[in-house]
């Protein structure tokens, strides 16, 4: 689930007097240290420090704490088998719960104070903001928006040669139409050599739109290189970076991971 930037501030507000709990978790499986459960031994000791910081005199504090404490980790084990990169979770014991599977790393982070501890949240949401990338082809495209490493969007793009517009379609459909699309249409490219400037530009003008609309920080083009070349000039967004590859057969998650590390 995409983290947006209103639950951020709507964190940032949150406090609770007897204390809560905030934990950064690395439980990357591609990851040398991981692969044998060592996320498990992290999340014991983090929470066991913790516990040992509160002062025992404070029952109320020690009650609150190994309330949140049991809903964290059953949370965490729940999806033990579906682990993504990392984990962060917020609880407090009036019952805010804040619970979300990352595809970036985050630094092994627990603290039990009484407002949730959001820096390195914010520092990441800094570091991955919120971008496009788009795969562009002849006579068709697709979009992802992408934050955190998140698939946010999913969108297909594609040019109907008769009357020189583009056809949308989102989600689940743009994944199978990206899948399951013509590879060639012969008897259309010599119509669409010679419409393909005014072609692009009006698909540039429509993510030129989302992109301003949503705020994203760059644009990705990804494909081949002369038509990247030829999309990129009918783009006015000032960041915009090309990826001169072919992603034909990569999911949104990996195309965004390709992408991210290049």
């Amino acid at each position: 689930m995409m983290i947006v930037e209103k639950e951020l501030r709507e964190l940032k507000k949150e406090s609770c007097k007897h204390g809560y709990l905030t934990i950064y978790l690395r439980t990357d499986q591609t990851s040398n240290d991981q692969q044998r459960g060592e996320w498990k031994i992290r999340l014991k000791n983090g929470l066991k420090k913790l516990e040992e910081y509160i002062d025992a005199s404070n029952e109320a504090n020690i009650k609150a704490f190994k309330k949140v404490k049991k809903k964290a980790s059953d949370a965490i084990y729940a999806i033990q088998t579906e682990l993504p990169k990392s984990l962060v979770v917020f609880v407090s014991p009036q019952g805010d719960f804040f619970f979300r599977k990352l595809q970036v790393s985050v630094e092994n982070e627990f603290y039990w104070e009484r407002k949730p501890r959001v820096e390195q949240l914010e520092n990441l949401m800094d570091q991955y903001p919120k971008e496009g990338i788009v795969f562009i082809q002849k006579e068709d495209a697709f979009l992802i928006e992408t934050s955190l490493g998140e698939v946010n969007i999913e969108r297909f793009y594609d040019l109907e040669i008769e009357n020189d517009d583009w056809k949308q379609y989102d989600g689940i459909a743009a994944s199978e139409r990206m899948a399951k699309r013509a590879s060639h249409r012969d008897k259309y490219n010599q119509r669409f050599e010679a419409n393909q400037q005014r072609a692009y530009r009006n698909l540039a003008n429509m993510i030129q739109k989302e992109a301003e609309s949503k705020q994203w920080s760059t644009i990705y083009l990804l494909g081949e290189q002369g038509l990247t070349t030829e999309f990129q000039k009918q783009l006015l967004f000032p960041s915009v970076k090309k990826v001169n590859k072919n992603y034909k057969k990569f999911s949104s998650k990996e195309i965004i991971g390709q992408v991210l590390a290049s």
